[in-house]
């Protein structure tokens, strides 16, 4: 399909299609890692609000 395109930048404009389409790759996989980062710390953080009002009482084992 690249060489259908005429000229001869068609090889640079492969590799910046490329490179444009990892860019967002690497982009939506850093705001789902951010996005568990922040449930992460949330859970904990429900659980520390959880064995404050009931110290002793909860089993957190994993």
């Amino acid at each position: 399909m690249v060489d259908s395109i005429g000229g001869g930048s068609a090889p640079g404009l492969a590799t910046a299609l490329m490179q444009a389409k990892t860019d967002r790759e690497n982009l939506e996989v850093a705001v789902i890692k951010k996005g568990q980062d922040i449930e992460k710390q949330q859970g904990e953080a429900a659980v520390k609000m959880i064995e404050a009002a009931s110290p002793g009482k909860i089993d957190i084992k994993v």
